[in-house]
């Protein structure tokens, strides 16, 4: 078994959800650090992306584990701790690797560096040459390999013993059924026991006397202004800690550090680094008959699934992540479900919420969305009452769905996609050579020509830049183009007149039941507009609030002449026309 098997069936990766430009748009940074919150948000993008499939079989192998993990949330927490643990144990493995070439020091290599290093002592004082002769004994630094392959195997196995006991811990007497706990369980308890987990576990502890015999070690290296070595300082081998507080990471606590494992972390930088393996083949020369004898103790203990448990980082990132997202949505009220796959509809939410608003702050208000199999939903509504909330949510509510996660939702729904394509007004060029609109349209042509009928576009107010009519003809004829051609979209705008339009154009089509319509609705009152959030099912209605809108800014013709006439500004007409725009009757 293999962290790949955890996530792709048979560890085979299987199918993809392109989403390019429309993570921006979407806001699936924001969402993904959210998911997987050890991760900064372009990491945590670029993680998630790697994971988006449309392949059946390996949403539905997700959501099962998911699902088994939600009524276990002990065991959630355990595999979080074993994500954390897998960071130190890839340090751990690098660090017996880069030292590899320790194993072949010999009694022989003892007596020549013996030598060495007497010959070295004959001077009292460490000038530019005496840095320069230790510069080049340095350079044969096989005693700090010595030291830092000790350290690094011990820690290693003692990490390995623990991740195995916690990770058996966490799914043993479970009745789990999914394939990727079932798989997991199992290859767990094989290697518990090849491995001989607790004799491991008493060997280390009884290792660990000789280790702390080692001793601790302080090392200071002195530079003059013009960067000679003026003095270099190698304490005594103790048999205890050496409490003294000094340059290495954690001397500003002031406690004592426990063995030599304080020396392999040195912050120096410039020319005191060079002497760096000198100080440690020091340090590694004077405890070498401990350290041989640590070094081969250490090798003998088995250690067959360290290469598993480290190639379980991905999986376990994922599983722990999505699994902890959906406990927190539980944890505050909102309804989660599992998505079903299905070919009879692009998607169908009910009681959906906007899932990075729903992970803190207010819950939102929850509502439905279908969209037809390779048809078009039109979304309109007064400004700032929620409509580019709604599109960015069938956005995010796919992205999680591809990845196999729970949805915020009371049921769900959705043929996966293999392309996610996005529009969101754009600005002018940078250059000036094309306008908002140009570059929408240039946008539009490379978008679609990479679509399929299995893509989805996404449209938030588009062709706002020209006139209301042209605007919205141009949105009629993209609309009905994608719909002849089976490819799904949704489009949020202010155009409500073009549901005509677009009516007489579905209908040429004979797809009329593949066109939708949903209005995000407001109420009007005394005190202004008041935005429910809430969608309803009907044509655009022929007003968008604007003037409510406006008004609720202090921005209206009654506002305007009123302020003129407290500085003195008669600006009403006798004429009756002006009591009728304020009516809005024109």
């Amino acid at each position: 078994m293999n962290g790949n098997e955890l996530l792709w069936p048979r560890g085979e990766k299987r199918g993809s959800l392109e989403i390019s430009q429309a993570g921006d748009d979407l806001e699936l940074g924001r969402l993904s650090a959210l998911l997987f919150p050890c991760l900064r948000e372009a990491e945590a993008l670029s993680f998630a992306s790697s994971l988006l499939t449309d392949d059946g079989e390996t949403l539905r192998m997700r959501q099962e584990a998911l699902l088994e993990l939600l009524e276990h949330p002990e065991t959630v927490q355990a595999l979080e701790k074993l994500l954390a643990l897998t960071e130190e144990l890839d340090t751990c493995g690098r660090g017996v690797r880069e030292n590899i070439s320790a194993l072949r020091l010999s009694r022989l290599d003892a007596a020549v560096d013996g030598l060495k290093k007497t010959m070295l002592r004959l001077g009292k004082d460490v000038s530019r040459q005496g840095a320069e002769l230790l510069e080049e004994a340095g350079a044969d630094n096989r005693y700090a390999q010595l030291l830092r392959l000790t350290h690094f195997r011990r820690r290693l196995l003692k990490l390995y013993t623990e991740m195995l006991s916690l990770l058996r811990e966490s799914v043993r007497g479970k009745d789990f059924r999914s394939e990727v706990l079932v798989s997991l369980g199992a290859w767990t308890e094989e290697v518990f026991e090849k491995d001989r987990i607790p004799d491991t576990a008493s060997a280390l502890e009884r290792l660990d006397a000789e280790w702390k015999g080692v001793g601790a070690f302080a090392i200071d290296v002195c530079l003059d202004s013009r960067r000679n070595i003026t003095g270099l300082e190698l304490y005594e081998v103790r048999e205890e800690p050496y409490a003294k507080p000094g340059m290495l990471e954690g001397a500003l606590s002031g406690e004592a550090r426990d063995g030599i494992t304080s020396l392999l972390a040195f912050p120096q930088v410039g020319a005191g680094v060079v002497f760096q393996e000198y100080l440690l083949s020091e340090a590694g020369y004077e405890a070498r008959d401990k350290l041989t004898r640590l070094r081969d103790a250490l090798t003998k203990l088995p250690l067959s699934g360290g290469e598993t448990l480290l190639s379980l980082r991905e999986a376990l990132r994922f599983y722990t992540g999505a699994a902890a997202f959906a406990l927190k949505l539980r944890s505050r009220g909102a309804s989660v479900c599992t998505p079903q796959l299905t070919e009879d509809v692009t998607f169908e939410f009910r009681g959906a919420l906007l899932p990075e608003q729903s992970y803190s702050g207010e819950l939102p208000v929850p509502n439905d969305l279908r969209l037809p199999l390779g048809g078009s939903l039109l979304l309109t509504g007064p400004n700032s009452s929620g409509k580019t909330c709604c599109l960015i949510m069938a956005g995010q509510l796919l992205f999680l769905g591809q990845l196999g996660c729970l949805l915020p939702a009371q049921e769900g729904r959705f043929s996966p996609r293999d392309r996610l394509l996005t529009l969101f007004a754009a600005g002018e060029s940078e250059t000036g050579e094309d306008s908002r609109m140009g570059m929408e349209i240039r946008r539009i042509r490379q978008l679609r020509e990479g679509m399929t009928p299995r893509s989805l576009f996404l449209f938030n107010e588009p062709m706002t830049s020209t006139s209301a009519q042209e605007g919205g003809s141009i949105c009629a004829r993209l609309l009905s183009d994608l719909a002849e051609q089976e490819v799904p979209a949704m489009l949020v705008t202010h155009f409500n007149h073009i549901w005509g339009e677009l009516t007489e154009r579905f209908r040429a089509l004979g797809k009329t039941e593949k066109l939708r319509s949903l209005v995000m609705t407001a109420e009007e009152g005394p005190e202004g507009i008041r935005y429910l959030y809430r969608l309803k099912e009907a044509p655009p209605p022929p007003s968008s609030h604007a003037r409510a809108v406006a008004a609720k800014q202090g921005v209206s013709l009654e506002a305007l002449l009123t302020a003129l006439g407290s500085r003195g500004l008669d600006m009403r007409p006798e004429d009756a026309g002006w009591d009728r725009v304020r009516r809005g009757a024109v």
